[in-house]
């Protein structure tokens, strides 16, 4: 069984596994690199456990924990966490705000789960990161990104609300003010800071993973 670092801060992301097959294991090595509390709902334990890692939290239904002890004692010392509600996403929220952890990384199917309503539910008080299709997701609340890049790093802005409108700098076609209401991408045309502002309105970034640069 691979392990984490010994050292462990608590103001680090906790890693939040709710759909093992929605990110390559190579970026969950990433992800793992900094010794964060791993929980895992049980819809993705079985793949989880097949990786061999380290779980410190596992969510569940009451029905299933005789199964779940028996199939954790080699984990020990391990959490079980049984909740009688059939969204353990939403759980493991709860969970969160109680431990009072400020920034979470999710790896979710963004389209079959609650995980979008939930990160915007809970922005005030817990930041997430979401992980998907091998892409980031970010909630841009405040709606001002910016990042340090590469030329040619890809975004894809998705707007939430009507009406939103843009300003970039540092891509190749930049926005001055205009109005977008469907996705759109752009591209970075510089070796330094990028940066998307809306007229304070929320908005989804997305941004392919990279194995040299992933936060």
């Amino acid at each position: 069984m691979s392990s984490h670092h010994i050292v462990r801060d608590d103001q680090e992301p906790a890693l939040l596994i709710d759909d093992a097959k929605a990110l390559d294991w190579k970026y969950v090595e990433l992800l793992l690199e900094w010794s964060p509390t791993v929980m895992v709902t049980r819809p993705a334990l079985d793949e989880v456990l097949q990786w061999g890692i380290k779980m410190d939290v596992v969510l569940a239904q009451p029905s299933e924990a005789a199964e779940l002890k028996a199939k954790l004692k080699h984990q020990s010392p391990v959490q079980l966490l049984l909740f009688d509600q059939k969204d353990l996403l939403s759980a493991a929220y709860l969970y969160l705000q109680d431990m009072d952890r400020k920034a979470v990384h999710v790896v979710a199917d963004v389209f079959q789960s609650s995980v979008l309503d939930l990160v915007k539910a809970y922005a005030t008080v817990c930041q997430s990161v979401l992980f998907y299709n091998n892409q980031k997701w970010v909630y841009v609340q405040q709606g001002i990104f910016q990042k340090w890049v590469t030329p040619g790093a890809v975004f894809g802005v998705h707007p939430m609300v009507e009406p939103t409108f843009f300003r970039t700098e540092g891509f190749y076609q930049n926005l001055e003010n205009e109005s977008y209401l469907e996705p759109f991408e752009l591209t970075s045309a510089v070796s330094g800071k990028v940066s998307i502002e809306s007229n304070q309105k929320p908005f989804w970034l997305i941004e392919e993973m990279q194995t040299d640069l992933y936060l």
